[in-house]
C-alpha cells in the first residue's frame, strides 16, 4: 500500500511538472510565433514590396498623401505599412499578418526637426492573439488619443486599414492587367 502511494505521489509530481512546463512553453510560444512571422515578413518585403498612394483629408480639411507599402506571399498580405506627413511630423503604422489576421502592430510619431537628427516622439508596439491584444508596449509620452485605446480600438483600426488595403489592391491588380477590347 505504501509503495502504491509513493508511486502515485511521484506520478502526480511528474505530471504537475510536465503540465507547468507546457504552460510556460505555451506562454513563450506566442512570442516565438510572432517573432517568426515578423522576421519572415520583413525578409520577403525586402524583395517584393508593392507601393501605392492615397490622397485624403484630415479632420481640419488639411490634405495629406498616405504612402502604402505591402508585401504578398502565397496570395496573402504578410505585412503592410502606412505613413504620411503633417508638417515636419511623420505618422507611421506597420501591421504584420499571419493568415489575414494581425499578430503585431507598430505605430510611431517621428519628428524631423531642421538641422538635427530625426527622433521618435512616440511609439507603440502591440502583440495580438486573435482580436485581443496580448501585450502593448509604448515609448515616449503617450498622446491623449492613444492613452484611452482598448484592444477593440486597436483591432478596429487594423480592420479599417486592412479593408482600405484590400480595396486598393483590387483596383491596382485590375489596372495592371492589360486592357481588354471586345467587339
Amino acid at each position: 500500500m505504501k509503495g502504491g502511494l509513493i508511486r502515485l505521489g511521484l506520478l502526480l509530481f511528474f505530471a504537475g511538472n510536465f503540465w507547468c512546463d507546457e504552460l510556460l512553453a505555451q506562454r513563450s510560444d506566442w512570442r516565438s510565433r510572432i517573432d517568426e512571422v515578423v522576421q519572415r515578413a520583413d525578409s520577403i518585403s525586402l524583395i517584393s514590396q508593392q507601393t501605392f498612394h492615397l490622397h485624403k483629408f484630415l479632420s481640419d480639411d488639411q490634405p495629406i498623401r498616405e504612402t502604402w507599402h505591402y508585401t504578398v506571399s502565397e496570395g496573402r498580405v504578410v505585412i503592410f505599412e502606412v505613413h504620411y506627413f503633417v508638417d515636419t511630423i511623420e505618422y507611421l503604422e506597420v501591421y504584420y499578418l499571419d493568415r489575414d489576421q494581425v499578430v503585431c502592430t507598430e505605430q510611431y510619431v517621428i519628428e524631423y526637426p531642421a538641422l538635427q537628427d530625426d527622433r521618435i516622439k512616440w511609439g507603440a508596439v502591440g502583440f495580438f492573439q486573435g482580436p485581443s491584444i496580448r501585450q502593448f508596449v509604448t515609448m515616449g509620452p503617450v498622446p491623449d488619443a492613444f492613452s484611452r485605446l482598448s484592444s477593440y480600438d486597436l483591432w478596429s483600426r487594423f480592420k479599417t486599414r486592412y479593408k482600405e488595403l484590400t480595396a486598393q489592391r483590387t483596383l491596382q491588380e485590375k489596372n495592371t492587367k492589360g486592357a481588354i477590347f471586345a467587339p
